[in-house]
């Protein structure tokens, strides 16, 4: 490869732990745990005999909301420790050019265009993601889904909408009536299944949302995603409203975390856990419901979401976010979570706390103003969300059961991977934090392996996913933009024996030619990185992008679903 420098200039080049522990020990959290009733499953028919009729016919844009607590005006009153420059840029511009990949497929997606078409007008933000299974991808987004073949990128079903399973179900409440948002799919790799999910609720005269509210969750019976689903409609306790929700496979349930509000009142995290055995087969499934509604300023959380082999029995899942600062931006302190699913009788499942794990100097502020809105475009004054109060979907779990115990790598026995949006090297840049946390069972202990910031340029790059495979590899997804580049969906990467904290690899999955403008500044909120079943080794990833500029005036985005691999040497 081009451009690199020796890997003990790297080291000397800048000090930071690389494997950090705890520095201070937080009090035991009161949690609030309870066991909601099973709910009984609907079953649909085939996917591909659903038409697809309109919703309802929407005389405005659909704004999906996305709650942020409302800081104090944000000053330079900030920490100090968030101040400091990033010494991980600092070796990333060093390793000077990266080598350049290229795309092993790339195709469009479902479009803003689906949603006018579907619902009478586009919807913002898009909320793209995407999986991968052994002969499908599946794409959700604000608000629709779609099958595609995965050899040929042909779409297999027409864009969907999730509501339409449930009435097909004969289901008749807010699952079956509305696609309000905040879609995300899943493929589950143990049972060869897919998983769909998205809130819901039902608005007043208004057009206020009211409760309750709804997570609408879907389980495909067979392999196929064409086929049958079971659908499951759950409703949210206490009339708080789960918003950001995210999904995690894992052996003992599928793992889910929201950010709930109650009004536009922050009300604390929670942490679901939906009973996988029952739902697999059709059957009322319970939910293990924790209520951390005593977190003051911890970020949104994320849930492991399990690739590759399954680890040992009784391995809980790590729920993981950051203790916010007082603008509830995230500090270096991060935070994790053990969960473990109990369905028996009564009982609610375990939440317990580990140590926090501190991490390299970052400053979260990346935009000027209290609703983080600063990223540039080429030709507009329209600027987009950074985003960069949360860590960023998804949290990949990986178990290298074949390298045990840690060897210090990449490669460890079990690797944490996931990502968030920092500060650049100026106010307005936004760059892609990235980390991957090796977990050691004999000792356990859990620390920070690799953590790098991803700004080689002047350009913004935001709104990642990053992912490893087999190999080691890691691959990280995001948006790229600037005064001068229209919003593009990119990638980089590293191999398991690049020059630690870096990534050397660059590819282009799509060039935008259209800015955002009329009128909002949501762009995303997310986007995802996944890993082929098949081969355990190429990467997919789909994000979203604009046409033109008349697109963009129109919200009408499109999106772009596309695999790489980094190296030849995984098979």
């Amino acid at each position: 490869m081009t451009g690199k420098i020796p890997f003990s200039i790297l080291l000397t080049a800048f000090i930071f732990p690389l494997s950090a522990s705890a520095t201070e020990q937080l009090p035991a959290p009161l949690i609030q745990s309870q066991r909601l009733a099973a709910v009984a499953a609907g079953e649909t028919p085939p996917l591909i005999e659903i038409i697809a009729t309109p919703e309802q016919i929407r005389t405005t844009p659909h704004v999906i909301p996305l709650h942020k607590p409302t800081p104090p005006k944000i000053t330079d009153s900030s920490p100090k420790a968030l101040q400091t420059l990033d010494p991980l840029i600092a070796a990333q511009r060093q390793l000077g050019e990266l080598t350049n990949i290229d795309p092993i497929m790339s195709f469009d997606g479902l479009s803003g265009a689906d949603n006018a078409k579907i619902f009478g007008s586009p919807s913002s933000p898009a909320d793209v993601n995407g999986d991968i299974g052994l002969q499908h991808y599946v794409q959700m987004v604000n608000n629709l889904f779609q099958v595609f073949d995965k050899q040929s990128g042909l779409a297999l079903t027409p864009p969907s909408r999730l509501s339409g399973l449930f009435a097909a179900a004969g289901k008749t409440g807010a699952c079956a009536k509305n696609d309000q948002g905040d879609p995300i799919v899943l493929y589950d790799h143990l049972a060869d299944r897919w998983l769909l999910s998205q809130f819901n609720y039902n608005t007043d005269k208004f057009g206020s949302d009211k409760p309750p509210y709804h997570e609408c969750v879907a389980i495909s019976k067979t392999g196929d995603p064409t086929g049958q689903y079971y659908v499951y409609d759950y409703i949210m306790p206490n009339n708080k409203f789960p918003d950001y929700p995210k999904f995690g496979v894992w052996a003992d349930g599928y793992y889910m975390t929201a950010a709930q509000y109650s009004g536009n009142t922050p009300s604390g995290n929670a942490i679901l856990v939906f009973d996988r055995t029952q739902m697999l087969i059709g059957g009322a499934a319970a939910v293990n419901y924790h209520d951390l509604a005593d977190k003051p300023r911890l970020s949104v959380l994320l849930p492991s979401d399990l690739d590759g082999p399954q680890p040992p029995p009784g391995t809980p899942n790590y729920v993981l976010g950051f203790q916010g600062d007082k603008n509830w931006l995230p500090t270096t302190r991060m935070r994790v979570f053990e969960v473990s699913a109990d369905f028996s009788a009564s009982a609610t499942g375990s939440v317990k706390e580990r140590s926090s794990l501190q991490v390299a100097a970052f400053n979260p502020k990346v935009c000027n103003n209290a609703v983080g809105t600063c990223i540039p475009q080429p030709g507009v004054n329209q600027k987009l969300d950074a985003l960069s109060d949360r860590p960023m979907n998804r949290l990949q779990y990986r178990y290298f059961s074949d390298r045990c115990p840690i060897d210090n790598s990449t490669s460890a026995c079990a690797g944490l991977t996931f990502n968030h949006t920092i500060q650049g090297e100026s106010s307005g840049q936004a760059a892609v934090r990235w980390y991957i946390l090796n977990y050691k069972p004999d000792t356990d202990l859990l620390s920070v392996a690799q953590q790098g910031s991803f700004a080689p340029d002047t350009n913004s790059r935001w709104m990642g996913s990053a992912a490893l495979n087999k190999q080691g590899e890691l691959a990280l997804g995001f948006s790229i933009s600037s005064k001068s580049v229209y919003p593009a969906i990119g990638f980089s990467g590293r191999l398991q024996t690049d020059p630690v904290n870096v990534l050397t690899l660059t590819g282009l999955l799509k060039q935008g030619n259209g800015a955002q403008s009329g009128g909002t500044e949501r762009w995303g909120d997310y986007s995802m990185m996944a890993v082929d079943p098949v081969d355990d080794c190429t990467f997919w990833y789909t994000n979203q992008y604009y046409a033109n500029n008349k697109d963009g005036r129109n919200w009408l985005w499109r999106t772009r679903i596309g695999s790489f691999k980094l190296s030849n040497d995984c098979t």
